[in-house]
């Protein structure tokens, strides 16, 4: 997997991010938050893989004292703002002191990282606890497919990085056993895992087709298409959805100290 690629198509599709994919994820991040093995309370956070920072927010707003987002895409962490304190940096080299927050929470973004286990010594180094959470193995919903093959007649292919991230580094994190183990090896000692069922609130054509066009995947391809083109993808990806259930995500929950 080229990380060099997958972190350029974060950064260029930070804005259909926020307007699409973003709802998806602040209710998935509200959800995990609910599971942390510590209090919130006055908490010092690690958003780590922080994206656009839905769990930074979700943390102060639960009463964290503060939060430090760190992601390596410049692109997404710019929309956060200033109150998540972002950081722009690598999850296997984190450049915090040992001890530094009590609680290390890793949203839908450890299967982003070609070496998990690394990533977890280094949350293990610098936090207490730790909240990790993944797309369950096997989970999926129509949308996606229905929109691949909407997009496919303009052109759309799915990206090398992303098919390398499916099948070589995903897998790792997005079964409840395998996820338990690597967190273990990294040497935390109290683990548990459970897969949870979220509503993310996401039913209309228009809102399901926001969530797929803004993926970091999909994303650079719909902006290089001309105008005319766009519009018609819009269109045809909307159209394709009509029908499809609204969006529940089975998402496996990870917490350890």
């Amino acid at each position: 997997m080229t990380l060099g690629d997958m972190r350029s198509a974060y950064d260029r599709s930070a804005d259909a991010w926020v307007s699409g994919p973003e709802l998806v994820y602040a209710r998935l991040a509200q959800t995990l938050l609910d599971h942390a093995p510590v209090p919130l309370d006055r908490a010092r956070v690690l958003d780590l893989g922080a994206g656009t920072g839905v769990a930074s927010r979700a943390a102060l707003a639960a009463g964290a004292a503060s939060v430090v987002a760190v992601d390596n895409a410049a692109g997404m962490l710019r929309h956060g703002g200033e109150s998540m304190r972002p950081v722009l940096a690598d999850a296997c080299a984190l450049p915090f002191t040992p001890d530094s927050f009590d609680l290390v929470v890793a949203a839908i973004s450890l299967g982003h990282i070609a070496d998990p286990v690394r990533a977890l010594r280094e949350t293990r180094r610098v936090g207490g606890a730790l909240l990790v959470s993944a797309f369950e193995a096997g989970w999926t919903h129509p949308a996606k497919v229905a929109v691949d093959e909407a997009l496919a007649p303009f052109g759309f292919r799915a990206p090398p990085w992303y098919v390398a991230l499916k099948r070589e580094v995903e897998p790792r994190v997005d079964d409840p056993g395998n996820l338990g183990a690597l967190v273990r090896s990294a040497g935390y000692g109290d683990v548990s895992v459970r897969t949870v069922l979220v509503a993310t609130g996401l039913e209309t054509p228009a809102q399901l087709a926001g969530w797929r066009l803004g993926m970091a995947h999909v994303a650079p391809f719909v902006q290089a298409l001309r105008p005319s083109e766009r519009v018609a993808a819009l269109r045809a990806a909307e159209s394709a959805l009509v029908g499809v259930p609204p969006l529940v995500v089975a998402m496996v929950v990870l917490a350890a100290r």
